[in-house]
């Protein structure tokens, strides 16, 4: 592919035209179908929708083909700060934070980078998990405009025969807002959460709890991260189903999610193995409410 410059002046990066180029897209490369994808609406996340809406509206750039202009279109799409903007594709796969080399585990609104020609690649995850990765390309598994849609990170990768680096949150310190979903509703997709790290809960820590919840505690609420009454108390059973497998006296808030002192000293015991070094007195305060947030983490990551 032959690389094209940004045009760095102030007015073009201001109108939201920064030129970022992407390798090895117009060598043996047929321009892609029409959509015949089977994601169904229910999958899709708000991001897919609108990457939907703006390649409708947008789908040649510049009544040209979008081919070779990857990393414009995330710079475009994504509404990018300034200072995102970069030559080419692989530039700013440089001055981007890798999360991971596993695209399975990549979130909304990621970004999946390759290594081709001189320039790069780069697509936007739009669902999570690398399955519908909105790309400026050639090879599409769906079109949506001139040289515009969306492949998966395997299909990309087979089809164009790139090497994948891996996947980032951020282009160049940009990012796509509203991004960080985990890939939608599947435990085994989800990604690690760092609660049992740090005690800090956050939404892949209760997506994994609802999750755990639905399948061994009849927990029927939504798997969207978000915790209330019934994702606390499926908590708590999780937290002390642990806790009863590490010896006695054993808490029967694994059967009613309701803590009570027995719970509060064993959390505080186990706890001792997650950095919790208050007294052992069943009385709860927020050192021991960390202990009980890790040793959930730990016991949501083991789950599946």
């Amino acid at each position: 592919m032959h690389a094209k410059r940004i045009m760095w002046t102030a007015a073009l990066l201001s109108a939201g035209l920064a030129l970022a180029s992407c390798g090895g897209d117009f060598e043996n490369a047929a321009p892609g179908e029409s959509e015949t994808s089977t994601l169904t609406a229910e999958a899709n996340s708000p991001i897919y929708d609108r990457a939907r809406a703006y390649a409708a509206a947008n789908p040649k750039r510049d009544g040209g083909s979008w081919a070779g202009w990857c990393g414009s279109l995330m710079f475009r799409f994504g509404q990018l700060p300034d200072s995102s903007a970069r030559d080419t594709a692989y530039l700013a796969y440089k001055a981007s934070t890798i999360v991971s080399t596993n695209p399975s585990t990549a979130l909304t609104g990621a970004f999946h980078w390759w290594d081709i020609g001189t320039a790069g690649h780069v697509g936007a995850d739009l669902n999570g998990g690398g399955t519908a990765v909105f790309m400026a390309s050639n090879h599409l598994s769906a079109s949506w405009g001139t040289a515009i849609g969306i492949n998966s990170v395997s299909g990309y990768t087979s089809a164009s025969g790139a090497r994948y680096l891996g996947w980032s949150m951020d282009y160049a310190g940009g990012r796509i807002a509203g991004g960080g979903a985990p890939p939608g509703g599947g435990g085994g997709s989800l990604p690690r959460t760092t609660t049992e790290d740090d005690g800090i809960p956050g939404p892949i820590y209760y997506k994994r709890i609802q999750t755990v919840g639905q399948r061994d505690f009849g927990y029927t609420g939504p798997i969207d991260g978000v915790t209330g009454p019934n994702t606390e108390k499926i908590r708590v059973r999780i937290t002390a189903r642990e806790l009863n497998s590490r010896g006695g006296p054993r808490t029967s808030a694994q059967e009613d999610g309701i803590p009570g002192s027995i719970y509060w000293t064993r959390v505080q015991t186990v706890g001792r193995s997650f950095g919790y070094t208050g007294p052992i007195d069943g009385i709860p305060g927020p050192n021991t409410y960390k202990a009980e947030h890790r040793i959930a983490g730990y016991a949501v990551n083991r789950a599946f």
